[in-house]
């Protein structure tokens, strides 16, 4: 059996940072919950759908927490 890391918060949050999310980086897992929902009622809604949508296709690679933030974005 192979071992997989899961997606950690700092993964999760780096990945953001890489997306493009400003600062996603330093910030906490709620402080980037608020960004994402602004981002995802923006303009650019569609390619964040994206995006998050790709990370939930690996929802078994994910750390509880980071799903947790996912599943409350995508509502």
């Amino acid at each position: 059996m192979m071992i997989t890391e899961l997606m950690d918060q700092d993964d999760f949050r780096a990945q953001l940072q890489a997306w493009g999310l400003e600062g996603a980086a330093q910030l906490s897992l709620a402080e980037c919950t608020d960004k994402l929902v602004k981002a995802l009622a923006g303009p650019e809604r569609a390619l964040w759908q994206e995006r998050l949508a790709s990370l939930q296709a690996k929802r078994e690679l994910l750390h509880p927490e980071v799903q947790g933030v996912l599943d409350n974005c995508m509502k």
